[in-house]
């Protein structure tokens, strides 16, 4: 299935999809620019600050994206409960981001707060991506690239937090922990992309 079966609210999604996804931009280029630029000089971040509120407003507008395709997927208990749970864990990653921008939150709390934001929403980028794909009226292409991102991000994380954390042995930072580190940047990179894509299929351009 190519096409996104069209219900009440798709259109008015879309225009928050495009949003995170000019977002997600500006978060992967300002991160970036962070690491190759502020981090060896040891400051000013300026470009971290930017990434850190462009981080709290993405987090803010990819509710709507998430909630409206969430409603094609079957209503049970543990449906809604995960929903509630995504939107939850957005809503803290948004705040945990404007505060540290504010200097109201420590870096490494705030960190762990946006990790676990996004731990969540990849867990939900994985299955609701593979249950809405077995719907059928959900567009392939969406599906694939989310359960990628979902997948790669779950995967990556821990081993990446290991690394980071630097009380592995030296091969395992260097070899698994660099091999986690790139294969979650890869896709932390997508996840714009993928936005773009929900915004394309939910504003129905297809359908005219």
């Amino acid at each position: 299935m190519d096409t996104l079966s069209e219900i009440p609210g798709d259109r008015t999604a879309a225009t928050f999809a495009y949003a995170a996804a000019g977002l997600g931009v500006v978060g992967v280029a300002t991160l970036g620019a962070m690491y190759a630029i502020e981090v060896p000089k040891n400051g000013p971040f300026i470009f971290g600050t930017i990434n850190d509120a462009t981080g709290g407003v993405f987090n803010l507008v990819a509710i709507p994206v998430v909630v409206q395709l969430h409603r094609r997927l079957r209503r049970t208990p543990g449906s809604e409960t995960a929903k509630w749970v995504v939107i939850i864990a957005s809503g803290a990653g948004a705040a945990s981001s404007f505060l540290l921008v504010f200097k109201k939150l420590d870096f490494t709390v705030s960190t762990g707060i946006s990790v676990g934001a996004m731990t969540v929403q990849a867990a939900w980028f994985l299955l609701a991506n593979r249950a809405l794909l077995k719907t059928g009226g959900y567009p392939r292409d969406l599906a694939k690239l989310g359960q990628f991102i979902g997948g790669a991000l779950l995967a990556a994380l821990p081993v990446a937090g290991v690394a980071v954390v630097g009380r592995a042995p030296k091969w395992f930072r260097w070899g698994i922990g660099g091999a986690g580190i790139a294969v979650g940047a890869a896709a932390w990179a997508a996840w714009p992309y993928w936005y773009f894509l929900a915004a394309r299929h939910l504003s129905h351009r297809q359908s005219g």
